[in-house]
């Protein structure tokens, strides 16, 4: 008698996934800090931070991504420093 297991395993080996191994991961990081909103009531934008790193902008509803890793450049015009996504 096989295993389901054995069976699974067979078919996985001689049946790769199409496009296998895949592509990267395009989302943000799991591990949330915060999540914040304008303090108005009729504010229809939400927001996700992680390692001091604003991660997913929700609008118009909170389960519709709009932007994922806002990153930023700050200059004073002759010098300038960047945030980077982790």
């Amino acid at each position: 008698m096989v295993s389901l297991g054995v069976v699974t395993a067979i078919l996985l080996t001689s049946n790769p996934a199409t496009g296998s191994p895949g592509i990267d991961p395009r989302w943000t990081r799991s591990d949330k800090d915060g999540v914040g909103t304008a303090y108005s009531a009729l504010s229809r934008v939400w927001l996700t931070v992680s390692k001091g790193i604003l991660n997913d902008v929700y609008y118009p509803t909170v389960d519709r991504p709009q932007s994922h890793d806002l990153q930023y450049l700050i200059s004073d015009g002759e010098i300038f420093s960047a945030t980077n996504g982790i």
